[in-house]
């Protein structure tokens, strides 16, 4: 059962915050080296690499039993949504990117209802309209979309968003006794050479050699695999199994944050619906969590 949370969980869920907040940039960075397909290929057999002695450690931990919640962890909370997101960042802004990660606590919650026998009450349904309309104002009228119509790749942020909540009630309902970082790990042993089959096939490695940002952008993945997927799967999993699956998927309230003022920082716009749509989501997140 959870338990109210610490300030040991509070401090972590800030933490989790500024690691993945600050992914947002490091996904438009490295976007602008490689194609999507590589840089998801790079950033999971990365993270692979990192996860391999982690595995060895934990090993005796991990139940194989359950391989298939394992691969839907490695896909649904990583490749699918890593891939998504290198796509649209191609044409929406790092700080749109952030905020829309943000529905990922309503996903959860829908999902939640809908196949894991969660509790649905009236604010929680008030939560995920005004989350929903608050998305549709971040979709169609953000400051960029108007102009490029880039409302379609601002959908595929909202999409990974329900993986991350189908991730997310996977772990909660069916590993949630198992430790973090055999979760992570076992998830990256089963499905790392299939990734690398795709790196392979994305000609991943002569990317890196040919374009003249080719080993600086490896760097950026490298910290989104490390820190991001790594660090911040294993801390995440830690956060989940110690209070609940809503309050650990909440650190999406402080993401929009940290991802607008790290855009800002990089020269992107942020406009009155960008605002008033991030305000909406907000407030139907704090619906959704009373």
């Amino acid at each position: 059962m959870s338990r109210p949370p610490s300030s040991l969980d509070w401090f972590a869920l800030f933490l989790l915050a500024a690691v993945w907040g600050a992914s947002f940039l490091f996904i438009k960075r490295s976007v602008q080296v490689f194609d999507p397909v590589q840089m998801a290929m790079w950033r999971m057999v990365l993270a692979t690499g990192v996860y391999l002695p982690i595995a060895a450690v934990y090993w005796s931990k991990i139940d194989w039993k359950r391989w298939k919640w394992l691969v839907v962890v490695a896909f649904c909370g990583s490749a699918i949504p890593n891939f998504l997101f290198a796509v649209a960042q191609q044409h929406v802004a790092s700080s749109l990117a952030g905020v829309l990660n943000s529905l990922t606590p309503l996903f959860t919650l829908v999902l939640g209802v809908a196949f894991f026998n969660m509790e649905f009450t009236r604010n929680k349904l008030l939560g995920v309209v005004l989350g929903l309309v608050g998305a549709g104002i971040l979709i169609f009228f953000n400051s960029s979309s108007a102009l490029s119509g880039n409302a379609l790749y601002a959908s595929m942020c909202a999409l990974a968003t329900v993986c991350y909540a189908i991730n997310a009630n996977t772990v909660n309902r069916h590993l949630r006794d198992l430790h973090p970082a055999a979760i992570a790990s076992a998830a990256f042993v089963l499905t790392g050479g299939l990734f690398v089959v795709g790196l392979w096939w994305s000609d991943g490695w002569a990317a890196v050699q040919t374009h003249p940002q080719g080993w600086t952008g490896l760097g950026y993945i490298f910290y989104l695999a490390a820190i991001g997927t790594v660090a911040g799967s294993i801390g995440y999993f830690w956060l989940l199994q110690r209070t609940s699956a809503i309050f650990a998927t909440s650190v999406t309230y402080l993401l929009p944050i940290t991802a607008m003022l790290l855009g800002v920082a990089d020269g992107e716009l942020i406009g009155a619906a960008d605002l008033a749509g991030t305000g909406v989501v907000l407030a139907g997140l704090y619906l959704a969590r009373k």
